[in-house]
């Protein structure tokens, strides 16, 4: 049996938006195929650059020729283990450099388009197209040198300090993550010592509530967070109790939104804001594959239908 899918979901096994969104295309009867990174020994393709794209999993053909869109959601990085050990760097190279290229080749619709998604994902060149485009952005020192950010935090009060990347960090005792933390004391700052890895500091906003928006296409849906974090630092720690409201952003905000999406190239991303009691935004970042499904859960917002009908229009 031939299928011929109209949407490809370009992600990994743990991926539970992707689980939430295929029971959706599953109701529509819309056809559809997945890649996970880690089946790519359970995947027969095949690219010839003269007939389609085919691949068989499952005892069921895949055929590329209609495919209408793409939807990016986890890099390839996650495969299975090699089995000589020693080839694992070259083979995961291999694996994932065809996986990239495969996907680049296709002449379809992206949500998002993959190297724009990887750069995006770049908090300090995110930032500094959000200041750039107009967003208010908190004083910001990306540094390495306990001299510069001793001298950032004093003339900045109260400080933060966050991952420059996704915060993930994982041991061998297991996976966690680190988040948003405020900087209480500064006196175990070596002078003298160069830091191993360049920290990302800013200063403490007075925060009113979180903003939480998610735009697809054209439309965007945006949500007050309210907690019980006494510091006001990082409303995604798991042991706090969140309450959540749809909120009405500001047409200038609005604005800003889409003309940042087109600076980046997205389509999709999730934004994190801080409203001040005055009143103000401050863009604090994006993420080109942020999270959405608890939301929508939450508040019965249609952002699955958004993104359906993003995916197929």
């Amino acid at each position: 049996m031939v299928i011929f899918p109209k949407v490809l979901f370009v992600t990994n096994k743990d991926d539970l938006a992707i689980d939430y969104l295929i029971y959706k295309f599953m109701d529509r009867k819309i056809p559809y195929l997945r890649l996970n990174s880690e089946d790519i020994v359970e995947y027969s393709i095949t690219y010839n650059f003269a007939d389609d794209i085919i691949v068989i999993y499952n005892d069921y053909k895949y055929n590329f020729r209609d495919l209408h869109s793409v939807y990016f959601r986890r890099a390839p990085t996650i495969f299975p283990n090699c089995q000589n050990l020693d080839d694992t760097n070259f083979i995961n190279g291999e694996r994932r450099d065809f996986l990239e290229g495969l996907y680049l080749a296709l002449n379809c619709k992206w949500i998002n388009p993959l190297f724009s998604t990887y750069k995006a994902e770049r908090k300090i060149y995110q930032l500094s197209i959000a200041k750039e485009v107009g967003f208010k952005i908190p004083n910001t020192i990306l540094s390495n040198d306990p001299k510069q950010i001793t001298n950032f935090i004093k003339n900045n009060s109260n400080c933060i300090i966050k991952p420059i990347c996704h915060g993930l960090q994982i041991t061998k005792n297991g996976a966690y993550s680190i988040y948003t933390s405020e900087i209480k004391d500064i006196d175990w700052l070596e002078q003298d010592a160069i830091f191993e890895s360049p920290v990302l500091i800013q200063n403490k906003i007075e925060k009113y509530r979180d903003i939480r928006v998610t735009v697809i296409g054209k439309q965007i849906f945006a949500v007050e967070i309210e907690t019980n974090d006494i510091d006001k630092t990082d409303w995604r720690k798991p042991n706090l109790l969140k309450e959540y409201k749809e909120h009405k952003l500001p047409d200038d905000l609005q604005a800003l939104i889409f003309e940042l999406h087109k600076k980046l190239d997205l389509v999709y991303s999730a934004f994190d804001f801080i409203l001040t009691p005055k009143g103000e935004y401050y863009f604090l970042e994006t993420n080109p594959a942020g999270e959405w499904v608890w939301l929508e859960r939450e508040l019965n917002l249609p952002i699955s239908d958004a993104i359906i009908s993003e995916l197929l229009h």
